[in-house]
């Protein structure tokens, strides 16, 4: 069983797959309907309207509706597009147990504990028709799928099967008296009253001795089956004139809740009241499974019509899961597809489309399925475990269930297939027809042998791995050749990695292993399920279950992609794109990680092949088939990436580029000039224009918007380049006086300032006048603004100190009595304003530079040139290209320069990932992944002739070429870096976390702040410079490695600071000792070491410092207790605390602090138990002395005043959710990172002992040494 989605709810009585999207709707026993997604796992809406349980819900086949019965005696129809309750059926008398539409009439038929069933029109809102003759509850009913029939369960110990044929020619034709009154009455009602005559009873199934909780139609057969309260489920058959009992199913251990057929395959799958769900083969009428959940009652069961699902409710929540495997076992070569389909090996030859049989395979026909969990997704036996429970099976010996892998030899022509049957087995086909020969429908008889994942790593030999410890060499006789021992802990399967090479998958990585020379060669952190190779074998892509790692094919990691919907397949691109499938999606992913969306997928599939603007593939039928995609938009960024700027113009002038998606990528990686060719929308490209600093065509668009907050944009970045004409025209459009005059004022333009004047003048702006009139030294005009605003002593004053005596007449002479003057004012000066050295130019001079590739030079003539070469050029191929070629002299003249954006087009994105562990020294990075350096190696000029010198064949368009930025020290440092600490000293703190995500299940970084920021500052430097300007940053390098960053923080001054942590331990200093401690374990995931040996150290440390918190933990709840009275938490935290890993002298203070504690709480018992531990320590005289006093007077006094959760002789653990004693065999979950261990309900998130760590999350663990 392969579970895919699991709630937890209160107990779910009702379940509904929708036909075609992924929802499941679940009616609960509090009275609420909740809809699901559970391809996404998400709750999409929840429905509350009726009072009481709701036992039954069903969608409708094609209109956005779905139906609910509940405890109020209420059918309801809802909406779910409406999100609300359309209309309410009423007429039951009692609890509607079940509800289901028809697949064809719009009927709904409703069981009810009032021992009817009742037939609904739900479009007229009226009852056809009341099914009455049991005489107990009617548990269940529902339509035939494909005859007028109805079957019901009843209490009353039977079933009923109702013919409903006549409900379709229904009419009234009155023919005596009794159907005239019925004619006159309201259906309804007839319904009521007489029963109705539309339904008649065709078979009453008896032979169950109890209740009848559930009887259904198989899909398509004449059989029914039911399930009773005499544990019992029996298979009912029907002909045209009668129906029997065909057999009984016995083995569920009490009542059966429901029983239904598998739409897809010949099986009966039934739930109980003893907690279990059991799978029964129909032909063989055997239990084939039995799946077992400790604590939960299940009461329901649905079935996907369409899709390999089945979900099931029960007390605590529900569950959707699968029964087997639905991948198909394929390898695919450059010329063909081997493959397993039904009970047959089949090639299907790319080429001409041929799919031919190669010989038959002794398989399953119907159901035989995996027993055992492999590649980590776990079949019947592994997931029993996600019920809480166990599993049982009887699997047919004579028949191999499906194939799990496989792996094939072109070469020899032969393939070997995976089975997961008793703990792994293979088999070996040899001499297979070729193509274009006819395939033997006789089963082949392999070579057959155990071991794990067989693959070939030569022409005539393949690898098994056995028992987790060695890969064994065997031959194309079975023979075995060679042994290889495996050094990799916990290795479970092996991949294909060409030939004499093997992938070694394990919990925490994957390994490449050279078995010729018995010896690792390259490892990666990665969990993966399953490994994709380029057709030249060059990249590999390792996939898991949400994750992809991208690989060089010596494990040099290239990228991580993370995904939320599972991944289910892949396949390269001849260009080196790595296309891959999730449930709902196609997508790509480039070589740098960069990803996107194909297209959306209706159903899984599982990728083949890649070739050009198509995509072959298996759907879960194993059928092949072709899918036409659009590869526009990876394409497009790959050319990008590869630095391929004619097939990006050409790409651009044909406008084959569309959506925000790729406008967004191009302002993301540096390009927004590209943009700017194909965007149409005006705010946009005002956007893409500022950031490229196309000030012309970012007021081409600020026109044709015409909005202020452009121009103001607008104007900011025109200044920022010095151009004042585009400047002063913002200022203009916005009416922004002041800054208007300033300008002018600073280039001299005092005309123009002064029609400002007049302006402000006109729109009465006093203050804007009286600025004005001060830059032009225009006395009268002060005089004037000041008198028009009242200030005439104001005025007075100006005109006296300028010896202005007419304008003084003018407002009636100066009184002294009026203004009284300061004597210090008769010494001032008159300010003249100061004459600007204007100039007739309004833009700053610029440098001349070579035009970029995706800007047209205005003279040029025709279209962008055809670009030549591959479409898909590689990088390294391109760039020699590009440095072998010379520029031709003539060509160069003809060849119009473009824009002047393009220069540092070239920026890429390069991923890096890391580890994180303790054994080294503290690194980060603040400045990610932008250039801090620039390389001071200048290319050399694209034109011959040097700046400044008159080119030929030019006409006065001399242009320089600057040098390129290259990469920053700490660029190079993120580029470099494979752990968490070397990432955090680049300053890549993004890529820092996620990698300390997947390493030890990182969830709050909060503690670790000053570990980042010593890391980052460790390898920085800060170096005075010349007056007035900035600081400057020295990038201090690992020594022998400029590619690497120093570390500030190593082992040893970590082990330092915790040895002073122990220091104040044992002082008692508890706070300064928790203050050390906790630093030295928010330090060790960014170390890095240089030796295994240290990282081992780090781990021991880590665990250490773990000890150390919780010890002080409990320390602390022990003086709470002591505050609080409570003398038996005391003696259960002294106790704990005795029991933490300590040093054996602080082991000695904590088992004397616990036996002075619980002597002194009377607690004698516990005690004598502390003090004999305590003399196993070998204590010193005065210590052992006192214990053996002690000891004495506890055997006098066999007593405990308090009872005491804490049994010193069993073998325990802390319970950091509550600091409790947590014994072997008790559940637990344990943090990511310090392995600390939880349980109890409503448990934290975040571990409370390193507060750094996930509580259950699954990771690769601590990593420090590359």
């Amino acid at each position: 069983m392969l579970t895919k989605f699991e709630t937890k709810s209160n107990r779910v009585k009702g379940l509904a797959f929708h036909p075609t999207r992924p929802w499941i709707l679940a009616s609960l026993h509090n009275g609420a309907i909740q809809l699901w997604d559970y391809r996404m796992g998400t709750l999409i809406d929840r429905f509350d309207e009726h009072e009481g349980p709701v036992r039954g819900v069903d969608f409708h086949k094609s209109q956005p509706l779905f139906v609910s019965g509940g405890d109020d005696y209420k059918i309801k129809v809802w909406n779910y597009k409406l999100r609300r309750c359309v209309f309410t059926l009423i007429g039951h008398l009692d609890y509607i147990r079940t509800v289901y539409f028809h697949h064809e009439s719009p009927w709904i038929v409703s069981a009810s504990d009032d021992q009817t069933v009742r037939i609904w029109n739900w479009q007229n809102r009226s009852c056809l028709a009341v099914l009455t003759g049991h005489s107990h509850y009617c548990m269940s009913a529902m339509f035939s799928p494909t005859d007028d029939l109805v079957v019901s369960a009843s209490l009353d110990q039977t079933v009923r099967v109702w013919d409903i044929s006549s409900l379709r020619q229904k009419s009234v034709r009155p023919s005596d008296v009794m159907s005239q009154v019925r004619g006159q009455l309201p259906a309804a009602v007839n319904a009521d009253l007489f029963g109705g005559t539309d339904a008649v009873v065709k078979y009453v199934l008896e032979g169950h001795t109890r209740g009848v909780n559930w009887a259904s139609f198989h899909p398509t057969l004449p059989l029914i089956v039911s399930g009773a309260d005499d544990r019992q489920v029996k298979l009912w058959r029907m002909s045209d004139t009668k129906a029997w009992e065909l057999d009984t199913f016995r083995g569920h251990l009490n009542n059966v809740s429901c029983a239904i057929f598998h739409p897809r395959k010949e099986l009966v799958i039934t739930d109980s009241e003893d907690k279990t769900i059991r799978v029964w083969d129909l032909n063989r009428r055997t239990c084939l499974h039995t799946f077992r959940r400790d604590s939960d009652r299940f009461w329901i069961l649905a079935v996907h019509p369409t899709i390999n699902l089945i979900a099931a409710g029960h007390d605590s929540g529900m569950l959707v899961f699968k029964l087997e495997r639905e991948r198909p076992a394929y390898q695919a070569t450059e010329q063909s597809l081997v493959y397993t389909k039904d009970r047959f090996l089949r090639m299907l030859d790319f080429h001409n489309g041929r799919d031919m049989p190669l010989v038959a395979i002794r398989q399953a026909s119907s159901t035989i399925f995996d027993t055992m969990g492999g590649m980590g997704i776990g079949g019947f036996g592994a997931a029993s475990s996600l019920f809480g429970g166990s599993s049982s099976s009887q699997p047919s010996p004579a028949l191999q269930g499906p194939a799990r892998s496989m792996s094939y030899n072109a070469a020899e022509h032969a393939v070997l297939l995976n089975h997961d049957a008793d703990g792994g087995t293979y088999e070996l086909y040899t001499n297979l027809p070729r193509m274009g020969q006819t395939g033997t429908e006789t089963i082949a008889e392999p070579r057959k042998g155990s071991g794990v994942s067989a693959v070939f790593v030569g022409r005539n030999r393949f690898a098994t791995l056995e028992k987790g410890k060695e890969i064994v060499i065997r031959d194309l006789r079975n023979q075995v050749t060679k042994r290889v021992p495996v050094s990799i802990p916990g290795a479970e399967w092996l991949f294909g990695a060409g030939s004499g090479y093997v992938l070694v998958r394990s919990e925490e990585k994957v390994v490449l292993m050279d078995l010729q020379q018995r010896k690792q060669v390259a490892e990666v952190t990665a969990h993966a399920n399953y490994a994709v190779w380029s057709e030249d074998n060059k990249r590999l892509a390792l996939l898991g279950k949400h994750v992809i790692v991208l690989c060089t094919s010596k494990l040099d990691h290239l990228a991580t992609v993370h995904e939320t919907i599972r991944v289910k397949s892949a396949a390269w691109d001849d260009s080196g794109v790595l296309l891959y499938t999730t449930l709902n999606h196609l997508k790509y992913c480039l070589p740098n990680g960069d990803n996107g969306i194909v297209s959306t997928l209706q159903q899984p599939i599982y990728l083949t092949r890649v070739r050009g603007p198509a995509v072959c593939y298996l759907d879960r039928e194993a059928s092949p088939g072709i899918l036409p995609i659009d590869p526009t938009e990876y394409a497009f960024k790959l050319l990008l990436l590869r630095k391929r700027y004619d097939d990006v113009k050409r790409m651009i002038s044909q406008n084959r580029l569309k959506g925000q998606s790729i406008i967004s990528y191009l302002q993301k990686k540096g390009f927004p000039e590209v943009a700017l060719h194909f965007v149409k929308e005006e705010k946009t490209r005002l956007a893409l224009a500022l950031d490229s600093g196309a000030i012309d065509t970012a007021l081409e668009a600020a026109e044709a918007i015409g909005d202020n907050d452009a121009f103001r944009r607008l104007a900011d970045a025109a200044l920022k380049q010095g151009n004042l004409e585009v400047f002063e025209l913002c200022l203009q459009r916005t009416k922004d006086l002041d800054r208007l005059a300033f300008l002018y004022v600073l280039t001299g333009n005092f005309e123009k300032l002064a029609k400002v004047g007049k302006i402000a003048d006109a729109r009465g702006n006093l203050a804007a006048r009286f600025q004005i009139s001060m830059y032009l030294g225009d006395l009268e005009g002060r005089i004037s603004v000041l008198r028009d605003c009242g200030q005439v002593a104001m005025a007075k004053l100006t005109a006296k100190s300028h010896g202005l005596a007419e304008e003084l007449e003018e407002m009636g002479g100066w009184d002294d009595s009026e203004v009284k003057l300061d004597p210090a004012w008769s010494e001032g000066e008159l300010m003249i304003p100061p004459t600007a050295l204007g100039t007739d130019e309004m833009v700053w001079p610029h440098l001349p530079v070579a035009r970029g590739l995706f800007a047209r030079d205005p003279g040029a003539e025709g279209d962008f040139e055809e670009p030549t070469g591959d479409y898909y050029e590689d990088a390294a191929a391109f760039e020699a290209s590009e440095r072998e070629t010379a520029w031709d002299a003539e060509k160069e003249a003809a060849s119009a320069p473009v824009d002047p954006f393009a220069v540092g087009l070239s920026t890429e994105d390069n991923a890096a990932n890391g580890d994180d562990a303790w054994g080294g020294d503290f690194d980060i990075d603040d400045s990610g992944l932008g250039g801090d350096e620039v390389v001071a190696g200048a290319e050399a000029n694209e034109f011959e002739d040097g700046f400044g010198s008159p080119g030929a064949g030019r006409k006065g368009s001399e242009y320089y070429v600057p040098p390129t930025v290259g990469l920053g020290a700490s660029t190079r440092w993120a580029k470099n870096g494979r752990l968490a600490g070397e990432l955090a000293a680049a300053g890549a703190f993004k890529e820092a976390m996620t990698q300390l995500v997947d390493e030890i299940g990182a969830g709050s970084f909060s503690k670790m702040k000053e570990a980042f920021m010593c890391a980052y500052g460790g390898c920085r430097g800060a170096l005075d410079g010349v007056p007035n300007m900035p600081v400057m940053t020295a990038y201090i390098a690992k020594r022998g490695d400029a590619e690497q960053a120093a570390t500030s923080v190593t082992l040893g001054v970590l082990r330092e600071r915790f040895r002073h942590g122990q220091q104040r331990f044992q002082q008692g200093r508890f706070g300064e000792a928790m203050k050390l401690i906790s630093s030295v374990m928010s330090a060790l995931p960014l170390v890095v070491v240089s030796s295994a040996r240290e990282a081992e150290d780090a781990k021991t440390a880590l665990a250490m410092c773990r000890e150390y918190v919780i010890g002080l933990q409990l320390e602390a709840a022990g003086r709470a207790a002591r505050a609080e009275g409570n003398s038996a938490r005391q003696v259960q935290a002294a106790g704990l605390f005795s029991r933490c890993g300590l040093a054996p002298a602080h082991v000695q203070l904590a088992l004397r602090a616990a036996m002075k504690t619980a002597f002194d709480t009377q607690n004698f018992i516990h005690a004598g138990a502390f003090a004999r531990r305590l003399l196993e320590l070998s204590p010193n005289g005065a210590m052992a002395g006192k214990a053996r006093q002690v000891i004495q007077v506890c055997d006098r006094n066999m007593t405990n005043r308090d009872e005491v959760e804490y049994d010193d002789r069993r073998e325990l653990v802390v319970n950091c959710h509550d600091m409790s004693a947590l014994y072997g065999g008790d559940g637990r979950k344990k943090c990511g990172y310090c392995a600390a261990a939880y349980a109890g309900e409503g448990m934290e998130k975040i571990c409370k002992i390193c507060g750094i760590g996930q509580i259950g999350a699954r990771c690769s663990g601590l990593r420090v040494y590359r």
